[in-house]
C-alpha cells in the first residue's frame, strides 16, 4: 500500500514539478514580451516628446522674434509720439505769433 501512495505522490511530484517548470518558462516569455512591448511605447513616446520640444523651441524663438518687433514698434511709436507732441508745440507757437500783432 506504502508503494501506491509513493508511487501517487511521485506521480503528483512529477507532474507538479513539469507544469511548474513550463509555467515558469511561458511566465518568462510573457514577461521579456511585455518588456519589449513596453520600451517600444516608451522609445515612441520619447520621440514624441522631443518632437514636442522641438515645436516649444520654435513656438519660442517666434514669440522671442514678436517681443523684439514689439519692443521696436513701441520705440518707434514713442518717437512718433515726441515729434507729434512737438509739431503740436511748433503750431501753436506759430497760431500764437500770428493772432498777436
Amino acid at each position: 500500500m506504502w508503494g501506491y501512495i509513493i508511487g501517487g505522490a511521485t506521480m503528483f511530484a512529477v507532474i507538479v514539478g513539469f507544469f511548474s517548470v513550463y509555467n515558469g518558462r511561458a511566465t518568462r516569455k510573457l514577461i521579456l514580451g511585455e518588456e519589449r512591448r513596453t520600451q517600444g511605447i516608451l522609445d515612441q513616446q520619447g520621440k514624441r516628446l522631443e518632437r514636442v520640444e522641438e515645436i516649444l523651441d520654435r513656438m519660442r524663438q517666434t514669440s522671442d522674434r514678436a517681443q523684439q518687433t514689439l519692443d521696436r514698434h513701441g520705440e518707434i511709436l514713442e518717437k512718433l509720439s515726441d515729434q507729434h507732441n512737438t509739431m503740436i508745440e511748433i503750431l501753436r507757437t506759430a497760431q500764437n505769433r500770428n493772432s498777436h500783432p
